[in-house]
Formats: C-alpha cells, structure tokens, sequence
C-alpha cells in the first residue's frame, strides 16, 4: 500500500469527485481513478460509490478515509519534524563532562549554542575512561575528557579537537614546609601525605608511574577527581592535592598556597572534545564540534 494512494485517497473523500480531487493533486482524471481502483483491488473491497458526477463513501470507505487521514497527517508531522532537525531547528544532544568542567568555559558554551540552536542536552558527569566508554558505546555524542595525544592520534574513529594544555600545581597547607618553596619536585613527596586522583584517570596512572621511577613512597590519605573535595582536604591540613593551573587558583584554600611542580611537564592536562568520526555526517552533531573548535581552539 503505497502513502501517495492513501493521500489520493484522503482528497477523493474530502471532494466527493474524482475530477476535483485530481485538479487539486495535479493529476490527470484516468490517473487518479485507476490508483483509487488499484486501491480497492488490494484492499479487497470496494470503497467508494460511483455516480455520473460524483462520489460518495461505502461504509469500509468512511473507515478507511479516517485512518488514512491520521496516517498521512502523522507522516506530514514526522516529515516536518525531521526537517526541523535537518535545519537545526531541533535537537537533542548527549555529552559527557568531566568533573572540573565547572571551572571552566563550557556551561556558557553549552548555553551559547543553545541560543543559536534550539537544542536540548542531556549531561553525564564522570571521569574521562568512562566517558569515553560511554562515547564508544554509542551512549553519548560527544565527551569532554583528559587523555594523551598519542592516545587520540592512532584511533581514526574518533574526531577530537585540543580544547587547553594546562600544567598540574599542588595545593599545600601552609604550615607544611614545602608550601615555602619556590617549587616542589617528585622526591620531595616522599613521606608526604597525599590526596591522589581517582584510579580511573590518567593523571593517577602518570603519578604513581613516576613515583615508582624516582623510588618515591607518599602517604596516600584517599583517590578522589573532585576537586572541590581535594581543596577542602587541603584546607584542613590533612594533605597535599593536586589540580591544574586553572582550577588550583579557584579551589585553593587561604591557608594553603599553590606551589608549581616543576615536573608538570611529564603530566600535562590536556583537555579534549571528542566525537565519533562517524557523527560528523549528521548536521546537528556536526554543527557542534564546529562551534566547540571555533570557540576553544
């Protein structure tokens, strides 16, 4: 049964003749009456009573016309909507955020392409190894997250746009000795307590790698990515964290000072949008990586 029948249909039963319905289609007379017989032959039944100047509806004809009316008026609402999408009239979009993005510019760009896309979003807020599974699973459009360039530049799947480099600082209690100096190295953290990232991230993985190089053993007090909470454990003297440029001056406490660790550049914070490549083929998805990359790089 083809849509094109149904809506043929649809004004044969609004005009009650079949020379006015074909007019208002732009179809020939012969046209139209042989689809509404083709129609009926499929159908099994006739549908319509056929007099010298017009027509008028059989019983199976009237019920047919009503649901072939909510058919095609759901096809034109489904069709109009599509192309809203297609327009960027309409959207929704799935990303992943890490947890400092707070700290950063991103809300106001979340909010800045929503005025110029009348788009809606669903956040998930994780660490970058599970945003990324996330990504990868098709779960999420897109993800902000920390990761290597090495990592990103051997996976061809991925589309990913270099958002910041930052260096990571530590956030020291005064009145421990080290927030005296002008910078602090790996082995002055030997004996040191410590608030350490979550396992999950990469710069977990790049501290204790390090701290196994120079034979440095600190006091882990706990593994947490919020910094909000590394801040206040530092404010109350229980240990030293660790958070990058940015964040550090806004999460540090008035009794701790922010110390510059000078082998920063082994454990960099490099920050990333990335989609799958395969979503730079659909207009909205699209439109947004080309905002991030405008805005950021």
């Amino acid at each position: 049964m083809r849509m094109s029948h149904l809506r043929y249909f649809v004004e044969v039963a609004r005009t009650k003749n079949i020379t006015e319905a074909a007019k208002n289609l732009h179809l020939s007379q012969p046209s139209l009456s042989f689809a509404v017989k083709t129609l009926e032959e499929e159908l099994g039944i006739p549908l319509l009573f056929r007099h010298s100047h017009s027509v008028s509806l059989t019983d199976a004809g009237e019920k047919f016309a009503a649901h072939a009316e909510r058919i095609t008026g759901s096809a034109d609402q489904l069709k109009d909507l599509m192309q809203r999408h297609s327009n960027l009239l309409a959207g929704n979009l799935r990303l992943g955020m890490l947890w400092i993005s707070g700290y950063m510019e991103i809300f106001s760009l979340l909010n800045e392409f929503r005025e110029a896309v009348p788009v809606t979003y669903e956040l998930t807020f994780d660490g970058s190894d599970v945003l990324f599974n996330g990504l990868i699973n098709r779960r999420l459009h897109g993800v902000f997250v920390i990761s290597s360039p090495s990592y990103l530049e051997n996976e061809d799947e991925f589309h990913s746009v270099k958002i910041s480099t930052e260096e990571y600082k530590l956030i020291v209690p005064c009145e421990n000795s080290l927030s005296g100096l002008e910078s602090v190295r790996i082995k002055d953290l030997d004996g040191q307590t410590i608030v350490m990232p979550s396992e999950k991230t990469l710069l977990h993985r790049q501290l204790s790698l390090m701290f196994q190089e120079k034979g440095v053993t600190p006091r882990v007090l706990c593994s947490t990515s919020q910094s909000d909470i590394a801040g206040q454990l530092a404010g109350a003297g229980l240990g030293i964290a660790f958070a990058s440029s940015t964040v550090a001056g806004k999460i540090c406490p008035e009794n701790c000072r922010v110390v510059p660790f000078i082998d920063c550049e082994k454990i960099q914070r490099v920050i990333y949008f990335v989609m799958l490549r395969e979503l730079l083929d659909y207009p909205l998805t699209k439109e947004f990586a080309d905002f991030i990359k405008r805005k950021l790089v």
